[in-house]
């Protein structure tokens, strides 16, 4: 416990037994009560009052002075000044407990939005993390999702235009339909569709015509060492194999929610073969668009080639990578400005 409040009743108390009469430091037990406020809980609160009241009351009956007009002005001022401190107390612990429970609601909400990445989800063994630009928010605008499906292991991670609860919002849409769709349809060209279709309600809804998400959407067959990739305007994934890293091509697309200005872009998905010991990384732009103190963009591609290319297995795993890059860009950048989000990829044998 802080021992201010407590070292302040002893001061007014050594005062008043070894100065003179004529000098009174009563007033200071006054100042305890307001102080343990500032420390202390209810209860303690409530403790030093007591404390300086007994005091107050035995110093004066020691002088002989326990009914003098004097005492009893004192008395009823540190009365008053003690049941304020101890009001507002109350009504702050009370406050307290109601902010708690509003976060811990609204942390439940928000990791059932986006839940934790599994370390494994069919052949695809996966590590990753995602930082919110909101220090206090554990969700912001980017997503990503898992799902086993018929066709394979089935993935998205996207980027949704704009910031705040507008943006959450925009995720909950997409990463409920992914998940909904990604069991059902035959491609990842449907699923797609079906988030297009989903963000185009929202739109509507919202009478926002500009609402949209970058994403990458990978599906991993069971039964051969590949990957299907389809890129809706979100930045490369990256092959990282043993000997090199460079970006997936893929064919120009526009992101989810703004196909219909092309008037139905095709969606035509990508089939890359991976072999052993192949990584792929999906990150959001708030990886890549990190600066450092000379307002350099972090360049990833780079970072990952001089730390991992002719490296063991061992050390190229997806948790390993995921971590360098954690901790690499949170060092590059004095602090990060927007959502970010990684996710390393790799297909067991």
């Amino acid at each position: 416990m802080a021992p201010l409040p407590w070292a302040l009743i002893a001061a007014s108390v050594t005062l008043e037994l070894t100065t003179p009469a004529a000098y009174s430091y009563l007033s200071l037990l006054s100042a305890a009560t307001p102080l343990a406020a500032l420390y202390y809980r209810t209860r303690w609160v409530v403790a030093v009052a007591a404390t300086g009241a007994l005091g107050m009351i035995a110093l004066q009956v020691d002088q002989g002075r326990a009914y003098s007009s004097h005492f009893l002005v004192d008395f009823a001022a540190n009365a008053l000044i003690a049941g304020v401190a101890i009001f507002f107390t109350v009504a702050a612990s009370r406050s307290s407990r109601r902010l708690e429970r509003v976060q811990a609601l609204a942390e439940a909400a928000q990791r059932a939005l986006l839940r934790p990445l599994p370390r494994r989800v069919g052949p695809v063994a996966l590590a990753g993390f995602y930082r919110a630009a909101d220090e206090e928010a554990l969700v912001g605008g980017d997503l990503y999702g898992v799902r086993q499906s018929r066709w394979g292991t089935r993935m998205i991670l996207g980027d949704v235009r704009g910031k705040g609860n507008g943006a959450v919002a925009t995720v909950a849409t997409a990463l409920a339909t992914f998940r909904e769709a990604a069991a059902v349809q035959a491609t990842l060209a449907g699923v797609a569709e079906r988030i297009e279709t989903a963000l185009a309600l929202d739109s509507a809804d919202s009478h926002d015509e500009e609402l949209f998400v970058t994403a990458v959407l990978m599906e991993f067959p069971a039964d051969e060492p590949v990957v299907r990739v389809l890129n809706r305007g979100h930045p490369p994934v990256l092959l990282l194999g043993p000997e090199d890293i460079r970006p997936l091509e893929v064919p120009f697309a526009l992101p989810l929610g703004l196909a219909s200005m092309l008037g139905g872009l095709p969606q035509g998905e990508v089939t890359h073969r991976l072999a052993e010991g192949d990584l792929l990384v999906a990150y959001s732009d708030g990886i890549t668009e990190a600066r450092d103190g000379q307002d350099d963009f972090y360049p990833l591609t780079g970072r990952l080639g001089t730390a991992f290319t002719g490296r063991s297995a061992e050390a190229r795993s997806p948790g390993r990578v995921a971590e360098f890059i954690e901790h690499d860009v949170s060092t590059w950048a004095e602090s990060l400005k927007d959502d970010a989000v990684v996710v390393v990829l790799e297909r067991m044998r």
